[in-house]
């Protein structure tokens, strides 16, 4: 696979790392003839010139997404390529980084290997949908790379829902709300709030419930191709979180469904990339001792 037209994504920060960042990609993709194209958002408030201006609604105009940032960047962008299946690679300029694997100290060598010498790997991430229905009319659809967390508009308030799969009563719950997590968002939101880590690869959702009423409603690992209903009982309105960054409301008698998106996304990987690599550098996991 060779990329010759590319997009340069991610959230304009204040101070000169990413600006500095941004420049040297330009830079580099200028140098070898690829096309390179970036959000209006960052051109305007870096003044960046040379750069045409990317829409996630005209996706025919590049076949690579490379997002500057730390791993919300990549979320917003990746629900937004994923639907158009245009890869995305990641330069980690946040904290943790789970997503994004090349290092700004090596750019250039990077991206020699993975956009000019097409030394990479592609993983799959699937994503979820989030529908919002009223008596099975479906009134909003959002996607979720991570996760989509239902809770009571009040903070540190306990609501009441019922948990169906595939229309089959799973259980009744009273907490503080409700984690739907893919195995992306499993070391995320979901790790914080005592989830398991599940391996990308693994084709399944985790429902961790937050802060049970009892001890004895804990976290499940179901098929992906299930479908989850959260039927809520009690007149009280609610929220869905998705990854962090939108939020739905849903009146006491709508439903939340979750369910499998048809669209996945393509990461990609320089050839050494190893996620348990990233586990053990994100979560001070230990070294092989001998």
């Amino acid at each position: 696979m060779k990329f010759s037209k590319v997009a340069i994504l991610g959230l304009p920060r204040k101070g000169n790392s990413v600006k500095q960042t941004i420049v040297r990609l330009i830079s580099f993709f200028k140098q070898n003839d690829i096309e390179v194209f970036a959000e209006p958002k960052m051109i305007n408030v870096y003044h960046l010139r040379d750069v045409q201006p990317f829409v996630a609604s005209a996706p025919d105009k590049v076949d690579l997404g490379v997002v500057v940032g730390g791993d919300g960047s990549m979320l917003g962008a990746c629900r937004d390529l994923a639907k158009y299946n245009i890869p995305v690679l990641g330069i980690n300029r946040g904290h943790l980084g789970f997503l994004t694997d090349l290092k700004p100290n090596r750019i250039e060598e990077d991206l020699t290997r993975v956009v000019l010498e097409g030394k990479f790997t592609v993983e799959k991430r699937n994503l979820i949908d989030i529908l919002i229905t009223e008596d099975d009319i479906v009134l909003e659809k959002h996607q979720a790379l991570n996760e989509a967390v239902i809770h009571p508009k009040k903070i540190a308030h306990m609501f009441e829902f019922e948990i169906y799969i595939d229309d089959q009563f799973m259980n009744s719950e009273k907490a503080d709300g409700m984690i739907i997590s893919t195995p992306t968002g499993s070391t995320a939101y979901a790790l914080s709030a005592g989830g398991p880590i599940m391996c990308p690869d693994i084709k399944a959702f985790c429902l961790i419930p937050m802060f049970p009423h009892t001890l004895n409603n804990r976290p499940i690992v179901i098929y992906e191709k299930h479908v989850i209903t959260i039927d809520f009982l009690g007149d009280e309105s609610s929220e869905v979180a998705i990854d962090g960054q939108v939020t739905v409301n849903v009146a006491p008698h709508q439903k939340v469904v979750i369910k499998r998106s048809q669209n996945s996304l393509s990461l990609i990987h320089p050839t050494d990339y190893s996620y348990y690599a990233v586990l053990r550098e994100k979560l001070g996991w230990g070294a092989k001792l001998f």
